[in-house]
């Protein structure tokens, strides 16, 4: 039989199928010996040097060698295969026949460490080769032109390419960050052994509150950060989960976690858990602000004090007191006045 044969799969007659066979003594044992002389060095080559206002850098292979003790931050986008296929049912309710179907577009992962912490080694964009129906621009940040290779200013890769570095990464035992990591997985289609995943979705989470706080929430309301304003950024949402899992960890350090919990749920209520909008914030403090005293005499017969303020020195309007919820402050000491950590590396 000839190679082309042998290779080409008509659908109609042929299907292809895989069988594994394994010797009797070997059943039930595995060899990891091949992780030893894992290649490596795809982590450390630049695959488009001639890239523009390159957003990453790639890792030092003499100073930054990921291994078991190192964690990275990961988040991906996705763009629309094949829409889904929705009809209604006998009872006037719309049912799902096949779901959406999406593909990787964009994987940026981030330095959770070191000198460099927060800065991006991976940002591959993926050279998709199916029909694309919808580049959910609005969620992604991805269009047309990022993935076309005449028009791309990007890192544009393979899918295998972008899968090899990941593949790498969790074989060398290096830990996943990232808000909302189960899907990013599933696109991606890799599995991740659940002590090789931290999810920031999941430690600030109230299991009786049977909800999950979205990262643009997180980041207002702890970090005092707007994020996603327009769209989505992959650099800018891993780096904003390796924040919040730098608060996670002072409060946790500091036995507060619980209350802290419970703050944020309390402010997720007030505003129904969106991160209010600049405009809207800004309006509420203009709305919230003190007219200035007037020195000419009113007409309620109040007198100016000896420094030229009516009613005794008082304001003439009484200050309204602040409503909204803001964000709390936290610098290098946090409110409850213990030490910070977040010039000290992550725990290995």
């Amino acid at each position: 039989m000839s190679a082309a044969e042998a290779l080409t799969f008509n659908a109609a007659w042929k299907m292809p199928a895989v069988l594994l066979f394994q010797i009797k003594s070997a059943n039930n044992k595995s060899n990891l010996d091949w992780k030893t002389n894992l290649d490596t060095s795809i982590l450390y080559k630049d695959t488009n040097p001639n890239t523009e206002k390159k957003t990453y850098r790639t890792l030092d292979q003499e100073r930054e060698r990921p291994g078991p003790d190192t964690i990275v931050a990961l988040d991906t986008e996705f763009v629309s295969l094949k829409q889904p296929e929705i009809q209604m049912n006998s009872d006037g309710e719309r049912e799902t026949i096949r779901p959406m179907s999406h593909a990787l577009a964009r994987v940026s992962v981030v330095r959770g460490q070191g000198e460099n912490e927060g800065s991006a080694f991976i940002d591959d964009y993926i050279a998709i080769r199916e029909p694309v129906v919808d580049y959910l621009t609005l969620y992604s940040g991805i269009t047309a032109s990022d993935l076309d290779p005449r028009t791309s200013k990007h890192n544009l890769v393979s899918l295998k390419t972008a899968y090899k570095k990941l593949w790498v990464l969790l074989n060398l035992g290096c830990k996943f960050l990232g808000h909302g990591l189960k899907q990013d997985f599933r696109v991606i289609n890799i599995q991740v052994p659940r002590a090789q995943v931290i999810d920031t979705i999941e430690v600030f989470y109230l299991k009786s509150r049977l909800r999950k706080l979205s990262l643009a929430f997180l980041a207002w309301y702890l970090l005092k950060e707007d994020i996603q304003l327009e769209t989505h950024d992959s650099i800018e949402d891993a780096r904003t989960a390796l924040k919040l899992y730098r608060k996670y960890l002072e409060f946790d350090d500091a036995g507060i976690l619980e209350a802290m919990l419970e703050d944020i749920y309390k402010a997720g209520r007030a505003t129904n858990f969106k991160p209010p909008r600049r405009e809207d914030r800004e309006k509420e403090l203009q709305r919230q602000s003190t007219p200035p005293n007037s020195t000419a005499p009113n007409d309620c017969g109040a007198k100016p004090d000896g420094n030229g303020n009516e009613n005794g020195g008082e304001p003439a309007t009484p200050a309204r007191k602040t409503g909204g919820i803001t964000a709390p402050t936290f610098g290098a000491v946090n409110v409850f006045g213990t030490p910070s950590k977040a010039s000290s590396p992550l725990p290995k």
